[in-house]
């Protein structure tokens, strides 16, 4: 179909049931058709071996990819969400997947001003002029749920304007039950793997990000607790102006973390970035409890002056159950002692079960990642590649034993080191994770006092 045809109109509040069914088709034949495609690439290469097999899977996975782009960028929602991270794992996805989506972190076609216009002054009950002295009316960044654009409130500060989408809430629930119907259809055909928790997860956490008050209340929390560091910062929140569906903050000016050029011509020690950001990530989850979940390039920047690290869209953040510091140390020691039973425990009382519901299940898993840790243990620092082998052995566990319950918070920070990996990789630093990490762990590190 081309994709003229596949092209959705929705209004701005809600989805008759023709769109609900065109966002179904256009999801179920889009990802269905890479799905078979790859199938039948394995069979392919599993079967004749042709000498130009490497060639054949480039110029499949850059027309798969271009496929989900245009969908993504058609359908917005939930599918543009998923797929921006998607374009963020360097690390994982073949580089032609990366190449074309990473296009969709801050690239993705504007809403005309006249629908931003009518969000602002619905959500603040005036005209846009008479809070504000200046409104570009191009954005300076669209992302999957909202817009950013530049303005001047009156009295001259320069502040940045985050508008929802009118229709993006209408297209999440939409997109939730169309995928969860796709993965079922999946689960049928692939019987090892089951797909409907991710869709739970999505289904708990990105409604949040679709509250604007609750995203400005985590950077608030997020600022206070880097409050001792002059090498993280945070906006600054406008509430007097901040709405569920809109945002207004302080305007910093940096460089994109992941636009390694203007990095180094603007003089900036890579290496020191990625070991800030190590280092913030490290203070979230082990000394507060609360970390920003989604860390892709779009949502951090550099300033140059420092280096400082900024930090932006702190709408999926989460807090941490009691003990989990605990339980990273009890994870930590047993992987050092290379005790399995020790490793299965602290994964089953972290939350962890597999599918045949037996220790023995935990206790191969268990053996896995020791095994694998023990082939990267001596190098001294963590090779974002590590994590590249990792995905390729993952799915033969998975398919022998496969683990149907991860908590949602071990989840988020999967994603959150996914992306980590992906920046680092990219900036081609080799920050010592485990130094930095231990004292961390074991309570050592104390921060500096809030301002």
């Amino acid at each position: 179909m081309p994709a003229e045809a596949a092209r959705v109109v929705v209004s701005e509040r809600t989805l008759s049931p023709l769109a609900r069914a065109q966002r179904a088709r256009r999801i179920g034949t889009t990802f269905g058709r890479v799905y078979l495609g790859i199938k039948a690439n394995q069979l392919l290469e599993a079967r004749v071996r042709p000498h130009d097999m490497r060639e054949r899977w480039s110029r499949f996975n850059r027309r798969s990819a271009e496929s989900i782009y245009e969908a993504a960028v058609d359908l917005r929602g939930l599918i543009l969400k998923g797929c921006q991270f998607m374009g963020s794992r360097s690390d994982v996805l073949p580089r032609e997947y990366v190449e074309v989506l990473s296009k969709l972190q801050d690239r993705v076609p504007p809403k005309a001003f006249p629908v931003v216009r009518r969000v602002v002054e619905g959500e603040l009950g005036r005209r846009v002029e008479e809070v504000f002295e200046s409104f570009s009316e191009r954005p300076i960044a669209a992302a999957s749920l909202a817009q950013v654009h530049e303005a001047r409130l009156r009295g001259g500060e320069r502040v940045a304007v985050k508008v929802q989408y009118p229709e993006v809430a209408t297209l999440v629930q939409s997109d939730l039950a169309n995928l969860r119907v796709f993965f079922r259809a999946i689960g049928v055909i692939e019987r090892n793997f089951d797909l409907i928790p991710l869709i739970d997860e999505l289904g708990a956490y990105v409604p949040r990000e679709l509250d604007f008050v609750n995203e400005a209340a985590n950077a608030e929390t997020a600022a206070r607790q880097f409050a001792g560091r002059d090498d993280v910062r945070v906006p600054r929140i406008h509430h007097e102006f901040t709405t569920r569906r809109l945002l207004v903050m302080e305007f910093i000016d940096g460089i994109r973390i992941s636009d390694t050029e203007r990095l180094l011509a603007a003089g900036v020690d890579v290496h020191r970035v990625v070991q800030t950001l190590v280092e913030a990530y490290c203070e979230q989850v082990l000394v507060h409890g609360f970390f920003h979940a989604d860390p892709h390039p779009g949502n951090l920047l550099v300033e140059p002056d420092g280096p400082r690290l900024v930090m932006l869209d702190f709408g999926l953040s989460k807090d941490l159950p009691e003990g989990f510091r605990e339980a990273v140390v009890r994870v930590a020691v047993a992987m050092l002692r290379d005790d399995a039973e020790g490793l299965a425990t602290a994964l089953h009382d972290m939350g962890f079960e597999t599918k045949s519901g037996e220790r023995e299940a935990l206790r191969d898993a268990a053996r896995f990642f020791l095994d694998f840790a023990a082939r990267f243990r001596d190098r001294p620092y963590v090779d974002p590649r590590v994590f590249e082998t990792l995905n390729d052995e993952i799915p033969d566990l998975v398919r022998r034993n496969p683990i149907v319950r991860i908590p949602g918070h071990v989840v988020l920070l999967g994603r959150v080191l996914g992306l980590l990996s992906g920046i680092s990789r990219t900036l081609g630093s080799r920050v010592d994770l485990l130094r930095t990490l231990m004292p961390y762990a074991l309570g050592q590190h104390r921060p500096a006092p809030s301002a």
